[in-house]
């Protein structure tokens, strides 16, 4: 394991025609293609370089077209409007000239407003308290290997969940020394397993439909790059399930509301 790998698969310069260039390397896989969260991340990266280093991204959504390969992308970026304080970006990464993933983004300045918090951080040990998941080359996908993942509470494989539920908490964290800003928070949002596991306490196939984003908090300047997820399923209908989820700091801050619909697919037979 690379301790910099996220480092190198975020990697963006922009081209003589303004696109912005980079490649996804190998280690990155889930079943058939490149982990979404990866593509998500990037995305949320090239969103944040267009609107400037005065605007935050507050929200993105992705579409996820076709599976993504290690490679080199393209990403266009496009200013769909600039007003006073809010800025509105639609993006398209590409590889060998065909759309991979479609994305809208809206970035904006800090406001002043009332503070209303109902999102209390799960009770939890502490991640140095809390077992990880060992990373199994060729068992599992090859992305888990660029993080820490520690289950708090919920199901996964091999432990259906007690009563039911589809739901998940976690902390994660990714290796290296790697800053929590909304391209790694956007990688973390999906790193954990899909919810639906817990159902029957066995791996599906569950590709992302659309993940949309929204960031709520900066991480406080004085993280460990640890974040504690909790996500949740309610309804699997016609082969599509959604998945809701947020992630706090360790010191309970909400940093990112995540929503996405995926499939539900049986695994693929081993070749």
């Amino acid at each position: 394991m690379d301790p910099a790998f996220l480092h190198k698969a975020l990697e963006l310069a922009p081209d003589a025609h303004g696109r912005l260039r980079g490649v996804i390397p190998t280690g990155w896989k889930v079943v058939v293609g490149v982990h979404g969260g990866v593509q998500a991340a990037l995305l949320t990266k090239a969103a944040g370089m267009a609107a400037g280093p005065d605007r935050r991204v507050r929200s993105i959504t992705v579409h996820f077209v076709r599976p993504a390969q290690p490679g080199a992308i393209t990403i266009d970026t496009d200013v769909v409007r600039e007003g006073s304080g809010m800025t509105f970006i639609s993006l398209r990464l590409e590889q060998d000239g065909r759309p991979v993933a479609l994305a809208l983004a809206a970035a904006g300045i800090d406001r002043e407003s009332l503070d209303h918090d109902r999102l209390p951080m799960p009770d939890a040990k502490a991640p140095e308290d809390t077992a990880a998941v060992p990373y199994i080359e060729g068992l599992m996908p090859q992305f888990m290997d660029k993080a820490e993942l520690r289950p708090v509470a919920g199901g996964g494989p091999g432990n259906p969940s007690p009563d039911g539920s589809a739901s998940v908490t976690a902390w994660m964290k990714a290796h290296g020394d790697i800053e929590l800003n909304e391209p790694t928070l956007a990688f973390l949002a999906d790193l954990a397993w899909p919810t639906v596991f817990a159902l029957e306490g066995k791996m599906l196939g569950a590709p992302t439909i659309d993940l949309t984003l929204h960031f709520r908090s900066p991480a406080p300047a004085d993280n460990d790059g640890w974040v504690l997820g909790q996500f949740s399923t309610q309804l699997v209908r016609d082969g599509h399930f959604e998945e809701d989820g947020v992630l706090w700091s360790r010191d309970g801050t909400p940093l990112v509301h995540s929503r996405q619909l995926a499939l539900m697919l049986p695994m693929p037979e081993a070749s």
